[in-house]
């Protein structure tokens, strides 16, 4: 890989994201002219990570490579942690779930192969890494490894803005939209009668995919204003939904089996449609952070308390029931977040990055659009930014403008002075810059990624 001669230089070993040493991780090392001194991830506080890169620059295997060092057992060389956090991966392509296989020097040709780019770095031997891989329930394949775990949610945690998406209808603009909002706002909130006005239902945020139906099939209100064919439009498509094995379980999939301290939890939404990915996205990213917001009020509760330890048990055996501090991550965010446009999906992500921190919540964000990944609010909170090689002008004109820390006076390499946007196009794959609002070193600086313990289901580097 390129070595860059840059000035000013930065001796020795560069920590970025906290100054607190309580929760570190082996990025990488660097790529610049007399220091190949390691580069550590401090994730000690929480924090909003940006990850960007063209597609093959080795964006989303840096990305795993990071979030690994999370789910490392005591005693480990690429990471410590003093209070272990959950990682929730959301994988839209599918290409994390070989995370359940370490690498190993004998075997098939692909993992053989990335064993050796690991052998390369010295003081490192491949070490286990707690991972659990998830997939949407009703969508395994006969294929698939036995490890993998079926994922349910219930259908009562859907929002209307989430029925939209899917029934392809706009709860303010058309017909159908406005058919559904209503029938969904008589079932969750204000109550509803079967056929006879007198009938009255009473409203439950506990609905299920029948309710639904029934009430648009059966209200009277519904019936008197909305034309058969529009409700029957409405009603196909719910039915269909109903029928998903994903929603057939009023409980789901409890949230600490996917958010458990110290493990790694892959969830691979490839096999679903472009819809869906992003409402089963928003879901998620709702549920943990109202769970979080719930725990971190017992943790506060806690550190203030002065009653009887009696009530101390109870909370403590109460915040067991709840996940842990979590680090939410989403690879290819350009395919699971609409980049434009006040939906759901945006708004939720929006919400869980200028809020999240508040709740001990973390979120770790790799696209390949850096405009697109979230919205102007929201890019104010980011504090560490990982750019490996992009070739749009937009693109590095747009991280340019994103940079969390000085820029270096000089840059030469290949014989040529490189501004910062020739910089980035420079980069070989694997190799990235490191821009942190929190770093021991006065400007960003040149790495080459940690290569992973586990084996990846991209093309290596």
């Amino acid at each position: 890989m390129k070595i860059f001669d840059v000035e000013p230089r930065v001796a020795g070993a560069v920590h970025l994201g906290s100054n607190k040493r309580e929760s570190t991780i082996l990025a990488g090392r660097m790529s610049e002219k007399g220091n190949r001194d390691p580069i550590y991830f401090d994730a000690s506080e929480n924090f909003v990570v940006l990850e960007v890169g063209k597609r093959g620059s080795g964006k989303s295997y840096g990305m795993g490579a990071m979030l690994e060092g999370f789910a490392t057992r005591p005693g480990s060389r690429i990471s410590t942690h003093a209070d272990p956090r959950a990682v929730v991966l959301l994988d839209p392509l599918d290409v994390h779930w070989t995370a359940l296989t370490p690498l190993s020097s004998e075997g098939p040709e692909g993992l053989v192969r990335q064993h050796r780019v690991y052998e390369k770095w010295p003081g490192l031997t491949a070490e286990p890494i707690n991972t659990r891989v998830f997939v949407p329930a009703g969508m395994r394949w006969d294929i698939d490894p036995p490890e993998f775990r079926e994922l349910r949610v219930p259908v009562s945690t859907l929002e209307a803005g989430d029925w939209a998406l899917l029934i392809k209808a706009d709860l303010m603009a058309d017909t159908r939209g406005r058919l559904f909002d209503e029938a969904f706002r008589k079932v969750t909130e204000l109550g509803w009668a079967w056929d006879d006005p007198s009938a009255v239902r009473a409203p439950t945020p506990a609905y299920t995919v029948q309710d639904l139906v029934d009430c648009i099939d059966h209200d009277p209100d519904i019936a008197q204003f909305y034309a058969s064919e529009t409700r029957r439009s409405v009603v196909q498509p719910l039915r269909s939904f109903g029928a998903m094995a994903l929603f057939d379980s009023a409980a789901g999939t409890l949230l600490t089996e996917i958010a458990e301290a110290g493990v790694l939890s892959i969830v691979s939404l490839g096999r679903l449609s472009d819809d869906m990915r992003t409402v089963l996205t928003t879901v998620l990213v709702r549920l943990i952070k109202a769970d979080r917001m719930y725990a971190s009020q017992i943790r506060r509760r806690l550190a203030l308390i002065r009653n009887t330890s009696e009530q101390v048990a109870q909370l403590e055996t109460e915040l067991l029931s709840h996940v842990p501090r979590t680090v939410l991550a989403i690879d290819e965010a350009q395919i699971l977040m609409p980049a434009r446009g006040a939906s759901t999906a945006r708004k939720t992500l929006d919400s869980f990055v200028l809020e999240g921190r508040n709740y001990g919540l973390s979120l770790w964000l790799a696209t390949q659009r850096p405009k697109g990944a979230v919205s102007e609010a929201a890019a104010s909170q980011i504090d560490t930014f990982i750019i490996h090689r992009l070739s749009v002008a937009e693109d590095v004109s747009a991280v340019c403008a994103m940079l969390q820390n000085a820029q270096p006076d000089k840059v030469r390499a290949g014989g040529r002075d490189l501004p910062m946007t020739d910089l980035i196009r420079s980069l070989d794959v694997g190799q990235a810059l490191f821009s942190s609002a929190t770093s021991d070193a006065h400007r960003l600086v040149i790495g080459e990624v940690r290569p992973r313990n586990v084996a990846h289901g991209g093309e290596a580097f």
